[in-house]
């Protein structure tokens, strides 16, 4: 078993979204992005199903131009099946990103 404290592992950056790397498996990958107001990831595609769970703050998660607003605690699920998906921040952010493979 591992355990991670999430909360210790969350950055921010005034020049671009920080993401840290903090499980690696060949079935899972797992990171934290931290968002300041305003920062996006743009849009990319994936080549396995990936879960966001919001830890922290507000934005929206665009899949295929779909937007949903979120907040903490949201939990959206994205199939490796869609094009694209991005993250825009609305209030400073943290999500966490699984990669199921």
């Amino acid at each position: 078993m591992e355990a991670f404290n999430l909360n210790g592992l969350i950055a921010y950056s005034p020049e671009s979204p920080a993401k840290h790397i903090f499980y690696e498996s060949p079935r899972l990958k797992a990171q934290v992005m931290g968002l300041e107001p305003g920062q996006r990831i743009p849009p990319c595609s994936m080549d396995h199903d990936v879960v966001f769970l919001v830890i922290d703050g507000e934005g929206e998660i665009i899949v295929d131009g779909q937007s949903v607003s979120v907040r903490p605690t949201s939990w959206v699920f994205v199939t490796k099946e869609n094009r694209t998906r991005s993250i825009e921040a609305r209030t400073k952010m943290a999500i966490l990103a699984t990669q199921v493979r």
